[in-house]
């Protein structure tokens, strides 16, 4: 019993200390920043699906940015919608694809490389950088250029701070998942970056090089296709870091689309665990020892599934063992993530967790059960579109 009591404390308090460790180091750690004279010219690459509701936003804020040197291509993918015209008339420039049979952002970004490839005026346009903002998401001011300098001075792909705003209508579940994301995507990368020398790829603001850009394989079908492209790339050689100065912005869905977001996005970084944990483990120890804490990082759950199997689980190791050693160190382990979350949410989640609505994360978790559950009931294998609607 002592054995298994070991096990299950030691099996519960690796992942929540890792979290711990990884919201302390990336709230108080110092933002990075490159700073170069000039930035070389860059393409913007958008792909769109059925997104006239918010389009027109997203490619203006890009186009706010460009220079004349600089390209803006707009894939419209399979839409049913005025995306096309919205964009074009913009000023962007817009290529369609229709193929019903083969659907997902993969596609659409293969028939981007593949028309700029073939297409004079960008094709010889000498651009250094290609970066991949997605059709509802809009670059804060200085973003596009920030990235491609990060990407230039550092010779990598860089991936920016992608983050999500919930509208002043939002229920405390759209509000409590927008700071759950702000953790995985500003906070763990930061970490990450400090930590491992590295970053993960989340799907909007990445800065390719262009030499990196056209070998990549996009014919993946993961749920979370851009995580794994980007441990992918890391395991190939290919340095990929993280800007946080760098923003992104998307607008939070509707409390249903965010329940169909989430179970795609944590089914598909679950099933992810057993594909790449076992290789970064053996670079960390064949003389990569910083990419332990990546290996770690990647065995981490959902920030609610995570807290509320440590809860469940404190409580029974308590009942068993009462206070003997795996215990307590399960016990601060529980302690030292509270604090980094609460340390996390004074930083950087205030704005986007009200004080008030703080009491409704148990109401978050109970709306989070039925994910988790389905990850082995009815597991999520293909893309479907979120809903926009707020």
């Amino acid at each position: 019993m002592t054995m298994l009591l070991w096990l299950v404390c030691l099996g519960v308090a690796l992942p929540v200390g890792i979290l711990a460790l990884e919201c302390f180091v990336g709230t108080l750690a110092s933002p990075g920043r490159v700073e170069t004279p000039s930035v070389p010219p860059f393409m913007v690459l958008m792909p769109a699906h059925d997104e006239a509701a918010g389009i027109e936003r997203s490619v203006a804020d890009v186009l706010a940015q460009l220079r004349p040197c600089d390209r803006l291509l707009v894939v419209a993918d399979n839409c049913t919608d005025d995306t096309a015209a919205i964009a074009e008339r913009l000023g962007a420039c817009v290529i369609e694809r229709h193929d019903p049979a083969l659907r997902g952002k993969s596609h659409a970004l293969e028939f981007g490389r593949a028309f700029m490839a073939s297409d004079p005026f960008l094709h010889g346009a000498a651009l250094a950088v290609v970066i991949i903002v997605d059709a509802d998401c809009s670059p804060e001011p200085g973003a596009l250029w920030r990235l491609v300098a990060t990407a230039v001075a550092r010779d990598a792909v860089v991936q920016g701070a992608y983050l999500l705003t919930p509208p002043p209508e939002a229920t405390p579940v759209v509000q409590m998942s927008c700071y759950a994301f702000m953790v995985k995507n500003l906070i763990r990368q930061i970490a990450l970056r400090r930590l491992a020398g590295v970053a993960l790829l989340q799907g909007s603001g990445m800065a390719f090089p262009m030499s990196v850009f056209q070998r990549i394989d996009w014919s993946g079908s993961s749920l979370v296709e851009d995580l794994d492209m980007g441990l992918r790339l890391l395991l190939d050689g290919t340095r990929v870091t993280f800007d946080e100065t760098a923003t992104f912005l998307s607008p939070a869905s509707s409390q249903g689309g965010t329940a169909s977001q989430r179970r795609r996005w944590e089914h598909g970084m679950m099933q992810s665990m057993h594909m790449f944990v076992p290789g970064l483990l053996k670079i960390a120890l064949l003389g990569r020892p910083r990419w332990i804490f990546l290996a770690l990082d990647q065995i981490i759950p959902p920030t609610i599934l995570l807290t509320l199997t440590a809860g469940v689980m404190t409580g029974m190791a308590l009942a068993v063992g009462g206070l003997a050693t795996p215990v307590v160190i399960l016990l601060l382990c529980d302690f030292a993530l509270a604090a980094g979350l609460f340390v996390a949410w004074i930083q950087y989640g205030r704005a986007l967790l009200p004080w008030r609505n703080i009491v409704a994360s148990a109401r978050y978790i109970i709306w989070k059960l039925p994910i988790f559950v389905q990850f082995v009931t009815r597991r999520q294998r293909q893309w479907i579109r979120t809903d926009r609607v707020p």
